[in-house]
């Protein structure tokens, strides 16, 4: 202490240095308590964000879609099934409408029970079917797809294909319907039934213009440019038809 007060410099180090000591301490322990308070901050500014937006009337997307399902009788060659769908809801994480195959990579895996071929639709129509699987996603080829046709079916009954030519991702072909059926614009188009992917009278568009006697354009009832969620369709008795079909080919 002697030293300390008749020497100026010495004692201005050795607070120096206390200081340095102390700061040193107290740098590790904001350092520490930052670290345990970094969840609740990142929660308090998810949610300060949340409210921004909404005051700034900037949409915050939730997905709207519920797990659903039903049972269904239909007859098939005058026997009677019993047919089980299970509508899975998923989000859409990418989605490409500018190639010759486009596809969708869904957030539901093997995990969820998702396997290949299992339609894809949307609240307002036909989207896709699934075509890879991993535990956790799954992608799914689009209808906006070449040779991807599907069965479709007229107002009266009248079974066609629907495919996309790879122009434009609003519009779809009908073709197959013969002469005597004459449609008209708006008229909905809706999927089958004879498809073993599609569960029948899923809305595929409505008519937008003839192309020839047996051929139509239809606007796509689904808007593939604006897609956030969609539902994949589980059809057990589908699987099995699928699977047995496939047996055939082998």
């Amino acid at each position: 202490m002697i030293v300390f007060k008749n020497n100026h410099y010495q004692q201005a180090s050795a607070v120096n240095s206390t200081g340095k000591i102390a700061g040193f301490f107290y740098n590790k322990k904001n350092k520490l308590v930052s670290y345990f308070l970094l969840g609740r901050i990142n929660d308090q500014l998810v949610a300060e964000n949340a409210a921004l937006k909404e005051k700034l009337g900037i949409e915050i997307k939730v997905n709207p879609l519920k797990d659903t399902s039903y049972t269904k009788e239909i007859t098939i060659d005058s026997n009677k099934q019993m047919i089980h769908y299970s509508y899975l809801p998923a989000k859409v994480l990418n989605n490409t409408i500018d190639q010759k195959v486009n596809y969708l990579t869904l957030n539901k895996g093997s995990l969820d029970g998702i396997k290949k071929n299992m339609a894809v639709i949307s609240e307002k129509g036909i989207v896709g079917k699934i075509t890879n699987v991993s535990e956790h996603y799954s992608i799914a080829a689009s209808v906006l797809s070449e040779r991807f046709n599907i069965s479709a079916m007229t107002p009266d009954g009248t079974v066609g294909k629907v495919v996309w030519d790879g122009k434009n991702t609003a519009l779809i072909n009908l073709t197959g319907i013969p002469q005597s059926v004459k449609l008209k614009p708006l008229d909905t188009i809706v999927t089958s039934g004879y498809s073993s992917i599609f569960p029948e009278n899923i809305m595929i568009g409505r008519i937008a213009k003839v192309e020839s006697p047996t051929s139509y354009k239809i606007w796509l009832s689904t808007q593939f440019t604006n897609l956030h969620f969609v539902y994949i369709v589980k059809d057990v008795a589908n699987q099995e038809q699928l699977t047995l079909e496939e047996s055939i080919q082998e």
